[in-house]
Parts: C-alpha cells; sequence; structure tokens
C-alpha cells in the first residue's frame, strides 16, 4: 500500500486548523480593539450646569420636557437659590428645557442661558417673542476629544456669544431652525439668529459680529464672515453674505403713493398727517400739502438724465399765512433697538421757503422737522420724543441754540444739506432700546421743504 501524502497527515490537518484560529482570534482581536478605541472616543455623557438668568420679573417662561404647559420662572427658596442677592431669578436648566419670552419682558435681553463652558446666550421679547430649546450638551467621557452643544430657536431674536477656550479638540456649536436650516457657530466668535415671521413669510437672519458661522439647509452651505449678515428663507433658499446693517424705515425712497376715499395720502408704509396749531382757522388756511417729485441727486442737483433722478418728498404750504400749521407723514416702528451699537439717522434736506425768517419758539416755525419717539427699557416707560429742526439761516440772523428735546440746525437757503446723526450719541437716545415712531413735518406760516435719501441704519 503507498504512502499518503504528507498534506493528508493528520499533523498537516491540526496545523492549519490552528494557523486559521490564530488568523480569525488576531482579526476578531484587532476588530474588537477598534471598536473598543471608537466606544472610548465617542462615548459622550450629559453635562450639567447651565443655568437660565431672567432679567426682569415677568414674562420669562419655561417648559420642562414631559409638560405640555409653560410656566412663569421663581425665585427658589433662600438655601437653593443658585443667585442669592442678586436681581437676576436663577434656574438649573436640564436638556430639553424650552424657554419662552414675552413682549410685556420689556425690551433688550430680558433673559440669559449661561452654559457650563461660560457661552452665554442673549434672549430678546421684540416681536412675539423667542422660543429656544436648551438640547444638547455632552462631552467626551473618557478624554478631551469632543464637546457638541445643540440649541432649537423656533422664534424670535438670540444673541449667542460662544466662549473662546475650550478644552476640547473638536467643538460642535450648532442652531436647529425651523424648516431644516441649521447654523453652525465657531467657539470664540459672537453671533445674533433672528427669526422673522412677517405675514407668515417666514425667513432666517443670521449675523456675526466676531467669528465666523456655517449656514446650512441640506447640501446648501453658505459661510459667513465677520461684520457680515446672510437671509434664509422657508423654501431653504440662503442668500449670499452682505453687510451687517439694518435699515429701520420702510419706504425710505418714497416708491409708492396712494390716496383713499377722504383724500388722505400714504407713501409706502407712511402715512399724512395735518394739524392746525392755531384756532379756528379757516378752510383756505388748511392747505398745507405733500407731494413726490423726480430730481437730480442732492450732490449733483443742477444736470442729471432722467434715470439718474431721485424721488423727492415735498411740503408746502403758500398764501401768505399769518397762523401755523403743520403737514408731515409718520410711520410706526415699533423696534426693539437695543442691539445697536450704532443707530445712524441720515437725509438730505433743503429749505426753499420760509416765511418767518428764523424759527420760532419750540419750533413753532420749523420748515423741516424730525421726531422719534421713543422709550428706555419697558413698555410701561413713559413716551418720549426728540426732535431735530432744521431751518433756513441768513447772514445776519441770530442762531437758534438747542431747546429742552430739540435739537437745531441752520441750513443754507435753497441750498442741499445732509443731516446725519448718531443716535448713540445723542444725550437722550444713546440709551433708548425702543424706537415707537418717526415723524417727518413742516410746521408754520408759508413753507416748502424737500427730504430726499432718507435712512435709519442699526449697526450691531
Amino acid at each position: 500500500m503507498p504512502e499518503s501524502s504528507w498534506w493528508r497527515k493528520p499533523e498537516f490537518s491540526a496545523w492549519v486548523t490552528l494557523v486559521i484560529a490564530f488568523v480569525v482570534f488576531v482579526a476578531i482581536a484587532n476588530v474588537s480593539a477598534q471598536v473598543a478605541w471608537q466606544v472610548y472616543n465617542d462615548a459622550m455623557r450629559t453635562q450639567e450646569g447651565a443655568m437660565l438668568r431672567s432679567h426682569v420679573t415677568v414674562g420669562v417662561l419655561l417648559q420642562e420636557p414631559r409638560s405640555v404647559t409653560s410656566r412663569a420662572i421663581e425665585r427658589l427658596p433662600g438655601n437653593v437659590d443658585p443667585c442669592p442677592g442678586e436681581s437676576d431669578i436663577c434656574i438649573p436648566l436640564r436638556s430639553g428645557d424650552r424657554v419662552r419670552t414675552l413682549p410685556a419682558a420689556g425690551y433688550g435681553p430680558v433673559a440669559s442661558l449661561v452654559l457650563p463652558d461660560t457661552t452665554h446666550i442673549q434672549l430678546w421679547a421684540q416681536d412675539e417673542g423667542s422660543d429656544l430649546v436648551y438640547h444638547t450638551y455632552q462631552v467626551s467621557r473618557w478624554n478631551n476629544q469632543r464637546q457638541i452643544v445643540s440649541l432649537q430657536q423656533h422664534s424670535g431674536y438670540a444673541r449667542y456669544d460662544v466662549a473662546q477656550f475650550q478644552p476640547y479638540k473638536r467643538v460642535e456649536y450648532n442652531v436647529v431652525l425651523p424648516d431644516g436650516i441649521i447654523v453652525w457657530m465657531t467657539p470664540g466668535g459672537s453671533y445674533s439668529v433672528h427669526v422673522l415671521d412677517k405675514n407668515k413669510d417666514q425667513r432666517y437672519e443670521v449675523a456675526v459680529r466676531s467669528g465666523s458661522a456655517t449656514v446650512q439647509h441640506g447640501e446648501n452651505t453658505v459661510s459667513v464672515a465677520q461684520g457680515q449678515l446672510v437671509v434664509a428663507s422657508q423654501n431653504g433658499e440662503i442668500d449670499q453674505p452682505i453687510a451687517a446693517s439694518w435699515q429701520i424705515i420702510e419706504d425710505a425712497d418714497w416708491q409708492d403713493i396712494s390716496a383713499d376715499a377722504s383724500g388722505t395720502t400714504t407713501i409706502g408704509g407712511w402715512n399724512e398727517f395735518r394739524r392746525a396749531e392755531a384756532p379756528n382757522m379757516r378752510a383756505d388756511e388748511l392747505n398745507g400739502r405733500i407731494s413726490v417729485v423726480q430730481g437730480c441727486r442732492p450732490e449733483s442737483p443742477d444736470l442729471c438724465s432722467a434715470d439718474e433722478q431721485v424721488r423727492i418728498l415735498r411740503l408746502r404750504r403758500d398764501g401768505s399765512q399769518t397762523r401755523p400749521f403743520a403737514v408731515g407723514v409718520e410711520q410706526s416702528l415699533d423696534a426693539d433697538v437695543s442691539e445697536y451699537t450704532s443707530l445712524r439717522l441720515t437725509a438730505w434736506v433743503r429749505v426753499l421757503t420760509q416765511s418767518v425768517p428764523v424759527d420760532g419758539i419750540a419750533g413753532s416755525e420749523c420748515p423741516v422737522m424730525f421726531t422719534l419717539v421713543y422709550k428706555y427699557v419697558s413698555p410701561s416707560d413713559e413716551q418720549l420724543e426728540r426732535n431735530f429742526c432744521l431751518y433756513a439761516f441768513k447772514s445776519g440772523d441770530t442762531l437758534v441754540t438747542d431747546t429742552g428735546r430739540i435739537r437745531y440746525r441752520a441750513l443754507p437757503p435753497y441750498e442741499w444739506y445732509q443731516l446725519d446723526v448718531d443716535l448713540r450719541e445723542d444725550e437722550y437716545l444713546k440709551l433708548a432700546r425702543f424706537l415707537k415712531s418717526i415723524r417727518i413735518e413742516a410746521r408754520g406760516n408759508d413753507y416748502m421743504a424737500e427730504i430726499t435719501d432718507l435712512a435709519l441704519i442699526g449697526r450691531q
């Protein structure tokens, strides 16, 4: 009988089995090590220590994850009060807690979320109030590889000042907005997010004061640098970044003119008003009127083509009148301006007719008067006015000095003059948080004045 082949011997089969078992063992050990290392790196834990600080006593609500209703926050008893002796009302936050602010809370930041890494999130109550969910704050369980922070902002205005010096190698901060919009923010930056619901046409504004952000919808991303603003729409479209500034006045270039059955003129967001300033005035004395005309730009007023012309608001009264009458336009602003460090009012103005040589007492003869109606902190505050009167001045006339809340500017007759006032440098308006309205009028006997290139620009 022939000798068996070497590969058929039992010893060979045993070695093959042993080698295969070893290879399998090594493979399993390698996979297990990789999985263990991955689990080690990816293991996350929720970090406690977030705090809600309400700066007001009313208008800040808290809804816990398992609750279907919100409750007004109240100061905790002294032995468990997180900030005893302070004016703020402090409540510890947990993942899933929802914070809402109501317009009654006032103007400016009415509440803050202070996170464990000292990130500071301020909530405003403007428009219909803010609605924010403190969703996730997680860090690596075993090392310093990763930190994840996620919030959901359903409405309103919030400012995010993200802490800079983080102990984790990878830090992810994001805010999830309605309609699948996500804002990613880099540490050490300052950002604002505004969810606007204008007549159900919802849109989202993201501005960067410092740092950088990315606005994302699906595969579409737009980067936002310092000093820039982007707008995203509810259908997921994201505009390209622009300079971060806000025109607070609607239709500042007088594009729309209409009149109702009563003869009241409406110019865009503006409404005309008339005011007799003497008793028992005759019908022919109530002849102040407004119109919008085409003209050359003030920078080159003598020669321009039709395409270069701009729209000019004209305020006029004539007939050799001897008793004062006022006419003008006004617009409701209802703007919380507390976030603007610069709030600049500009306009080109000229006075063509002014029958009284200089301005009258307390602005009674003022061919152009800008009036801003404002409040300081709360809706319950007194409503105040700040006035800027511009009048024609000839050589030899006596200049009018500022009186109370009226500031005066003397203009050369017939010449364009650019009004340029930063309201944050004005003694009355520098601390105002709320602008109620703006009014532009002419008052006096006979007058004709023109205004163009109007703007009220806020910058953070």
